[in-house]
This record gives structure tokens, C-alpha cells and sequence, in this order.
């Protein structure tokens, strides 16, 4: 009965939701969640076959948990997590090094259940509990000593283990999208591994390889790749394989992630525009058949990165359909993420140019501040927690701030630009989360370009800027709050901030001294500041966080 029900309510989200089949799936739950299936799950290594207990449990209950998509998916699997990572993780620890010896029943068993504890979610933010952390980081060591082992002899690696080789690769994806475990994952080398297994002949392991590379590489990474081109040929061959077929929603989802990682890298910017892919995007973007939050929001953030190449910035301006299509997602749309991608859009396809080329020159005097905040807090959404400790900090000792808190409604981008034209400083505040985002590239960029005073803090442990971030904060002091710890790093952060205008008093008494000594001579001298006006009939109502008085 519960493989027919199974079948029938596949992919049908409205007998999934039903009140009768949630009686069945609470039960098929508690099934799976209780000891007695533990217990079988523990001895899966010695099952030659299954009796009629066993096939319910491992694999029709288990089957039918893995294809429920319905309202309540993540609170299922969050509670099968919570019951069954802890034995997961003691029995894979016990058999992952006799993987070879692994039959058809235990590499099956093995793939169910990790596929449903290892589910967070495309989007997830919750943070994990440290014993969750703990496990799952050791369930981590098991799968890179296991696909480690393969990739240090790949002549021996039969069609027995490019199975279970598809496997760990799937659930190490998966775990990739809790952010803590992908920290985990980044730092314990397995780029290298993974290089030495993309060649294998099967599809499905050389997608989910490249799936994780995506999400782990480094720009050097990058560089060391013997044909970078592979990479993006990869991805747009799948998203052509998916993007007409209903039934592969999850992983069109899911490429659209890894490619929003991908973006993120000069190199693979160049290989995506050069093979193609900005036909496939355009029609994700703009197709009403695409789901506006889930899969039209994140392509216009890819094609948002893309504009920092200059050949698909092009493209895309020249594109009279879509940059129309921009102008009526901003007027219309009731989804605030996709107004806010197609800003971002129309502000470098539109807007930057014409707002660097406005040049309108202040002279500066001893006595007279011409900034209308001390600081711009430039970051990622991802590091709000660390940035608004920041903030409140800097608040209470009376600097006026910038700050986009929420994620505000209305003109995001004209409001960044007025933000870092009228700032002292801007503070970069830096982490993969902050390269990866089109939107933090954005207002680094302009910036950077503006000249501007740029502070760069370290948010995450261990975090060294590549790339293009790399480049603009080359040869500043970072300051690095997790090495330095809260306290200590808002100290040097302080003195940074007294050390710049200190220098800057300086220079501005030595030039007005010799501006008095050669009153017929000197010149006054000027900031150059760039103003920003909107291209729309109404200027939009932005509001912004401004607190004290100036230090």
C-alpha cells in the first residue's frame, strides 16, 4: 500500500499535503525513527536479504520519506536527523574502511538514509547544534578517507564502487549547503581529490565532483584546473538537460546554486559568456513557467556577476527584451528579492557609468566635514550577526552610520551609491559569503573606483581575500575580529580609523600652510565626489540608520 500511495502521490503536491497521507507519512516516521530500525540499520553490513520486515523498513518507508516534498519536508527530516545521526554516524565510523567489502543492501541502506539526514535545504540559515556539527564533521572525515582511497588508485575503481563513489559525493553536497559544514569541508583540502576523480566515466559522479568543487574552490583552485573550460561546459550541458524538464526541478535549483558560487571566479565568467550559457539564463529569468523566488530570483543574481565581464555586460545591454523586462520587474513585482536583483542589473547595465561620469568637485577646509556618515558597512547578509555587533558598537560611540539592516525595500543600489559617496570610510566586511555575493561586488566596486577609504575586516575564521576582493584590499591592514576577538579587533579597528585622520589633518594644515605662504599660487584643494541621480520620474524614499554626532 505505501509503494502505491508512494507512486500515486509523486510529485503531486496536493496528495502529499492531504490530511490522510500525513497519517501515513507520521507513521512511515516513526517507523524509521524507531529502535527496531536502528537496530536492522546496525547490521546492514551482514543482510545477504531482506525479509519482509527489513524491505519495509530500509527501503519502502525509506523510499517514501526521500520522494515526500510536502509542507512539512523539513521539519520531517529534521526530526529523522535528530533520532538517527548519532547511530549514522557511530556505524559508518565503525565500517568506512572496509568500504570494497560494502553489498548492494548496505550501499543502499547507506545512500537512503543519508540522503534524508543530510537534507537542509537549498536555503537554509538555521544554524546546526554543536553535537550535530560534531557528528556530521566526522561523517565528513569518513566520506574524503573513502573517496581519498579511490582517488589514489582510480585503475581499481570497479562499477561496485563508482556506485558507492555517486554516493558520498551526493551526501557531500549535500552537506555543503549548511554554511558551518561547508566551512568544514573548505579547509580540509579535498579540491585536489575531487580533481583526481572528474575524469571517471559516469556522468552522475563527475556532476556531483564538480557540484562540490563549485562550492569549495579557491581562485587558485581555478587557475590550477588543466582545462577551466570543462567546469562550465559541465554545468550548461546539465542546466540544457533540465531546463525544459519539469520532473528535474530540484536540480535545476540546485544548478542554479552551484553556478551562483561558480560566478563568483573571473576565469569561469569568461568560459560561461565565451560557451553560451547567457541564452539558458535569459530564458530562466524571464519564462512566467520559472518559479519567481526559487529559480528566476537566482539566475538574475548569475547574470548580475556576469556583468562584471565586460563581453556579457554587452550582451546583456544590447538586449533591448530583457533590459525591458528589468524595468517592469521593479515597477511590478511583488517579490522584493526580485526587485532588488533586477536594481542590481539595471545599476551596472544602466546606471554606474553614468554615475562615475558625474564628477562634481568640493573644496575642503580644516574646519568643515563634507561627509554625511562616518562609515558604510558594506556585507553580507550571511555575516549579519558579527556586522550588527559592529554596528551597535560603533553607534554607541557616537560614529554615524550606514547601514543596510534589512535588506531594504526600494532603490538598493541609488541608495549604496549615495551611501559611499557620503561616507568616510567604507568597511569591507569580508568572507566567502561577501565574494560570492554580485550585490557586496557591487558596492566594493564602486568603492574602490570612487577611491574611497576603505577599512577591510576579516568575518569569518581563517579568511584570506582572493580574486577580485583580493585585489582591492591588497596592501591594506586587515582587521580580524574572530583571530583578534571582539574587543581587541573594534580597538585596532579605532585606531585605524584615528591614524587616517590624523594623516589626513596633516595633509590638509601642511597644504592650507602653503596655501597662506603662496596665497597667489596654491590651490584649494578638492574631493572629488561623484553624485548619483535616478533615472526614474520619482526619487525613491530611502531610509537609512544615522546616529550621533561626528568624532
Amino acid at each position: 500500500m505505501i509503494k502505491a500511495i508512494n507512486h500515486l502521490s509523486r510529485r503531486r503536491l496536493n496528495i502529499q499535503n492531504n490530511p490522510v497521507s500525513e497519517s501515513l507519512l507520521n507513521a512511515t516516521v516513526q517507523c524509521v525513527c524507531s529502535p527496531f530500525f536502528v537496530n536492522i540499520f546496525k547490521q546492514v553490513t551482514e543482510l545477504i536479504e531482506l525479509n519482509d520486515a527489513q524491505e519495509l523498513l530500509l527501503n519502502t518507508c525509506t523510499d517514501y520519506i526521500v520522494c515526500y516534498e510536502g509542507n512539512r519536508r523539513h521539519e520531517i527530516f529534521s526530526i529523522i536527523r535528530t533520532i538517527l545521526l548519532k547511530p549514522f554516524t557511530q556505524w559508518l565510523q565503525q565500517h568506512a574502511s572496509s568500504f570494497r567489502q560494502w553489498n548492494r543492501i548496505t550501499k543502499s541502506s547507506f545512500d537512503k538514509l543519508g540522503g534524508i539526514i543530510f537534507d537542509f535545504g537549498l536555503h537554509n540559515e538555521k544554524i546546526i547544534g554543536k553535537d550535530t556539527y560534531d557528528d556530521c564533521c566526522k561523517i565528513i572525515d569518513c566520506y574524503i578517507l573513502i573517496l581519498s582511497t579511490l582517488s589514489n588508485n582510480i585503475n581499481a575503481i570497479d562499477e561496485s564502487t563508482i556506485d558507492l563513489l555517486g554516493i558520498c559525493m551526493f551526501h557531500l553536497y549535500a552537506l555543503t549547503l549548511e554554511q558551518s559544514l561547508l566551512d568544514y569541508i573548505k579547509n580540509q583540502q579535498l579540491s585536489s581529490i575531487l580533481l583526481r576523480l572528474i575524469d571517471i566515466d559516469n556522468e552522475e559522479a563527475q556532476f556531483n565532483a564538480y557540484r562540490i568543487l563549485a562550492s569549495i574552490m579557491t581562485e587558485q583552485d581555478i587557475k590550477m584546473l588543466a582545462n577551466p573550460g570543462k567546469i562550465s561546459k559541465v554545468f550548461i550541458t546539465f542546466l540544457t538537460d533540465v531546463i525544459d524538464n519539469t520532473r528535474k526541478i530540484r536540480r535545476l535549483r540546485n544548478l542554479l546554486r552551484c553556478l551562483k558560487c561558480l560566478v563568483q571566479h573571473d576565469q569561469i565568467k569568461e568560459e560561461l559568456t565565451k560557451q553560451g550559457i547567457l541564452p539558458h539564463l535569459l530564458r530562466c529569468a524571464t519564462e512566467t513557467k520559472f518559479d519567481p523566488v526559487h529559480e528566476q530570483q537566482p539566475t538574475l543574481e548569475i547574470l548580475l556577476a556576469l556583468t562584471f565581464h565586460d563581453q556579457a555586460a554587452i550582451l546583456l545591454k544590447e538586449n533591448s527584451q530583457f533590459i525591458s523586462h528589468l524595468h517592469t520587474l521593479i515597477n511590478s513585482s511583488s517579490e522584493q528579492g526580485l526587485r532588488r536583483a533586477a536594481e542590481g542589473l539595471l545599476w551596472k547595465l544602466e546606471k554606474e557609468e553614468i554615475a562615475t561620469a558625474k564628477l562634481v568637485t568640493i573644496p575642503i577646509t580644516k574646519d568643515v566635514r563634507h561627509y554625511k556618515y562616518d562609515i558604510m558597512l558594506s556585507y553580507s547578509h550571511r555575516d549579519k550577526d558579527l556586522c550588527h555587533r559592529i554596528y551597535d558598537r560603533l553607534v554607541k560611540d557616537n560614529f554615524r552610520i550606514w547601514i543596510d539592516r534589512d535588506q531594504m525595500h526600494g532603490s538598493t543600489m541609488v541608495a549604496m551609491a549615495d551611501a559611499i559617496e557620503n561616507a568616510e570610510f567604507v568597511f569591507v566586511c569580508m568572507s566567502d559569503a561577501y565574494k560570492q555575493s554580485a550585490y557586496c561586488q557591487s558596492e566594493a566596486q564602486y568603492a574602490y573606483e570612487r577611491q574611497c577609504h576603505l577599512i577591510p575586516i576579516v568575518m569569518k575564521q581563517n579568511y584570506r581575500p582572493d580574486g577580485w576582493l583580493g585585489i582591492m584590499v591588497s596592501g591594506k591592514i586587515y582587521v580580524d575580529f574572530p583571530k583578534l576577538g571582539f574587543d581587541q579587533a573594534y580597538l585596532k579597528l579605532k585606531n585605524e580609523i584615528d591614524r587616517y585622520r590624523l594623516n589626513m589633518n596633516l595633509s590638509i594644515s601642511t597644504q592650507e600652510q602653503q596655501r597662506c605662504e603662496s596665497p597667489t599660487t596654491a590651490k584649494v584643494p578638492e574631493r572629488t565626489i561623484e553624485t548619483i541621480t535616478d533615472q526614474s520620474d520619482e526619487q525613491p524614499t530611502i531610509t537609512n540608520h544615522e546616529r550621533g554626532a561626528i568624532r
